[in-house]
């Protein structure tokens, strides 16, 4: 790396712990899920160039299960501006410290700053995307979002990997929530590997609480966007209920999962991003 890059990158670092402002909506992928025994996870669910993240989140008996949730977030206020963030943390893993915790395992956001932020303060594996929301010509009331990842340094791909349609629902009020008064989730999260100026390497463990969230929150429905994958030609077996369902995801640039179709809706949320803690270097 050139010293002029190095000088960049650095620049762009802001540390923790940041106090943002947001707009969110989370998706349950699952409440209670207990592994079968040998079950891992898609490759999907983990970035192509992040092969340490993959094989510590692989190894047997590393997935724990328990409850899973996408999450898509829009930053209106931060201490590198407004950014968006789609993530995904299927659940529970095990870890060298403590007992099993929360792993995001791929995560999209719409800022170079936000993904080397991401990575350098809390070590979370974010890759750059392009997010478009809109709204839906069929409900005025409902948002199209849809997330389109990277192919190269300058150009993103042509099709989403994740397209979602949210609508309100409209006979229940926006109320006051606060995270505090629940069981603070905790993340742990695997060292990373460099790959670019901005996929900077993480070579130690990051132990992050999340539990400084409030605000306002309400129930919103869901639904995919993408079409349906399509039967083989040769094949001779009737399509299957969800094989025929649109698609939240295309099970590449991320993991297609069907969340519940009932999710939380944060109107407006103010949360603390503490300082991870950084552990020892395995």
């Amino acid at each position: 790396m050139s010293e002029e890059s190095t000088s960049v990158s650095t620049n762009h670092i802001v540390p923790a712990p940041w106090t943002v402002k947001a707009e969110a909506w989370w998706f349950i992928t699952s409440l209670g899920h207990r592994p079968e025994p040998g079950e891992t996870l898609p490759i999907s669910y983990f970035p192509s160039q992040e092969t340490q993240l993959y094989k510590t989140s692989m190894e047997q008996g590393a997935f724990c299960g328990g409850r899973g949730s996408i999450t898509l977030i829009r930053y209106t206020e931060s201490p590198i501006g407004p950014f968006d963030e789609l993530a995904i943390a299927p659940g529970e893993f095990v870890n060298p410290y403590q007992k099993p915790s929360h792993r995001v395992t791929r995560a999209y956001v719409s800022s170079k700053e936000a993904v080397l932020n991401g990575r350098n303060n809390w070590g979370l594996p974010r890759e750059l995307a392009d997010f478009v929301f809109t709204p839906s010509l069929d409900d005025p009331d409902a948002t199209e979002v849809r997330v389109f990842p990277t192919i190269s340094s300058t150009e993103f791909a042509s099709e989403a990997c994740f397209a979602a349609l949210i609508k309100p629902v409209p006979w229940l009020p926006t109320l006051p929530a606060n995270l505090s008064h629940f069981p603070r989730v905790t993340l742990c999260q695997p060292p990373l590997e460099k790959s670019s100026d901005e996929l900077v390497e993480v070579p130690r463990w990051h132990l992050l609480d999340c539990g400084e969230v409030r605000g306002r929150a309400k129930p919103f429905r869901c639904e995919g966007l993408l079409p349906p994958i399509e039967p083989a030609p040769e094949s001779e077996t009737p399509p299957s209920r969800k094989s025929s369902k649109k698609r939240m995801a295309d099970g590449v640039g991320f993991p297609d999962i069907e969340p519940y179709s009932v999710g939380v809706h944060w109107a407006e949320m103010s949360m603390t991003l503490p300082r991870a803690v950084p552990l020892a270097t395995l």
